[in-house]
């Protein structure tokens, strides 16, 4: 790996974008919003501002109906600033992806590497300290099991850190189906295990959609090994289902997923169901169609419980919208909702996305994802999203799928 002392900053930075983000920082602050003017300045000398500049014009466009609603300043001025933080990541991000393109699959391989390393030592620590919370997600789950230790690493939650790490896992998962990888166990470890320890279900459940869909509308195109992985792999994953069920039916995966499937499982319902309800009451009570604002959710929230649901059991705390989707649909409004779907589909047709199985995994698991979880300025979130529209894995183009496959139906 010569290319680690060739680009000592990039890897720097990618290690501080999987890993240490957010330690030794107060909740919500992150070093890359601490790196913004460096950031800047690197857009500068790239001559990249002009481009940035431009595309802000569209945070600017809804201020003017958030004064006419009225908020609260200093919230407004704290969570714009975060706001203008994450949009100027996304345009590093993008930047630093086009120049680092023909590298990222090395990096993928020293950051599952590090990965690897770091849950190995911290299971090791578990066991001379069960009750770790600096490493460890320690709540329940869900009722109806016990409380146990999930891994979230330094992140904030166990699906925070599964998130940020989807792309190298995606990655590796893809490599092993195509059959380009040289050492499939070690990869099902180093991939599985972290995957497994966080027991995030929106995450894992998103990369099963995502891999299942490319599968079948491009299984004709795919390679032998991977027909072969599959067919016999869905029957082999039936049989060991069927007999866990029988064998062991109160396992925290099935009581989870059946909690979900009966509404009663309150991470589901808040994240979703009650993330999307409030978030469209907050833009009909205030006629919000541009949204609230920035920072005004956990302001209005109990103005919102007292004059809309008419309740006198005022919110203690702070209180936010947990999915980005709804988030967004409270804060920037339909213009935010309208201006995010328009994005994502365009820059998937302009791109050509579908043309590429990692790429098309990648944008089916975060368009997925986005609906369950996560927060407007999560730079996991954004990352990912950069890495959909950046990534040139050509390996896994279809046409270049397609004729390995004709290739080896020709050879035998």
């Amino acid at each position: 790996m010569k290319w680690i002392l060739k680009y000592p900053v990039f890897l720097s930075f990618a290690l501080l974008y999987f890993f240490c983000n957010n330690i030794f920082l107060p909740q919500g602050l992150l070093y890359t919003a601490l790196f913004t003017p460096l950031f800047l300045f690197w857009l500068y000398k790239e001559d990249r501002i002009k481009n940035l500049i431009k595309w802000s014009i569209l945070l600017i466009v809804p201020i003017p109906f958030h004064v006419y609603l009225g908020f609260d300043i200093r919230t407004y001025i704290i969570s714009t600033g975060l706001v203008i933080t994450a949009w100027v990541f996304l345009f590093t991000a993008i930047e630093a992806l086009q120049k680092m393109k023909d590298k990222l699959e090395e990096v993928f391989e020293f950051v599952l590497f590090v990965n690897f390393v770091l849950v190995i030592f911290i299971l090791i620590g578990l066991y001379f300290v069960p009750d770790n919370s600096v490493f460890w997600y320690i709540k329940r789950i869900t009722h109806g099991v016990s409380i146990f230790p999930r891994l979230m690493l330094m992140s904030y939650e166990p699906s925070h850190y599964a998130l940020l790490l989807t792309p190298v896992y995606l990655f590796f998962i893809l490599k092993i189906l195509t059959g380009q990888a040289k050492y499939n166990r070690l990869l099902i470890i180093g991939v599985g295990l972290p995957l497994f320890l966080t027991l995030s279900f929106g995450v894992v459940g998103a990369i099963i959609i995502a891999i299942a869909f490319v599968l079948v509308v491009y299984f004709r195109k795919l390679p032998i090994i991977t027909k072969r992985i599959v067919l016999f792999g869905f029957p082999f994953l039936f049989a060991v289902t069927l007999i866990l069920w029988q064998a062991w039916p109160n396992n925290v995966v099935f009581v989870r997923l059946e909690n979900v499937f009966l509404g009663t499982d309150t991470s589901t319902n808040g994240r979703i169901k009650y993330a999307f309800s409030i978030a469209n009451d907050f833009v009909l009570h205030y006629k919000a169609w541009f949204g609230i604002g920035p920072g005004q959710i956990k302001i209005l929230f109990n103005d919102l419980i007292a004059n809309f649901y008419h309740s006198e059991s005022l919110y203690e705390g702070v209180w936010r919208i947990p999915n980005s989707m709804a988030e967004l649909l409270a804060t920037y409004g339909y213009y935010g909702i309208i201006l995010k779907f328009g994005f994502e589909v365009y820059f998937f047709i302009r791109l050509k996305i579908y043309q590429n199985l990692y790429s098309l995994s990648l944008f089916i698991f975060i368009f997925i994802y986005q609906f369950t979880g996560s927060f407007i300025v999560n730079i996991a979130e954004l990352g990912i999203w950069a890495m959909v529209f950046q990534s040139k894995f050509t390996d896994f183009n279809i046409e270049k799928l397609r004729k390995s496959s004709m290739k080896q139906k020709f050879d035998n």
